[in-house]
């Protein structure tokens, strides 16, 4: 009896989730990863940090709908590595990131010397 009850109950189960639907569609984002591969592509290492052998730099922006980077923000105590690290990716394009003009991307960059 108690066998059969348990299939029972457990055929149950499984019916009811396969018929089952998510209510809530999931909005997938790009790995941050990537992200910050390719703004790596665009960054050389600063002269400003020569001195400093490495560093930890947080930048903040938007992409337009052309993929550009635009409102870039760098946030660091040294004002000649903002200035250089905004020279260096304002305008550069980012493949997938596009199509939510409004969504304010934050990434940290870290710099180590080769």
């Amino acid at each position: 009896m108690k066998k059969s009850l348990f299939l029972l109950t457990l055929v149950g189960f499984l019916a009811t989730q396969a018929y089952a639907t998510p209510t809530k569609t999931r909005k997938t984002k790009a790995p941050k990863a990537k992200l910050e591969q390719q703004l790596a592509k665009y960054v050389s290492y600063p002269d400003v940090l020569q001195t400093h052998k490495a560093g930890v730099v947080v930048i903040q922006f938007r992409v337009n709908a052309e993929n550009e980077l635009s409102q870039l923000e760098v946030f660091s105590q040294n004002q000649q590595l903002n200035n250089a690290l905004k020279q260096q990716l304002t305008g550069k394009k980012l493949v997938g990131y596009g199509s939510d003009t409004g969504e304010v991307y934050t990434v940290r960059l870290r710099f180590q010397p080769e």
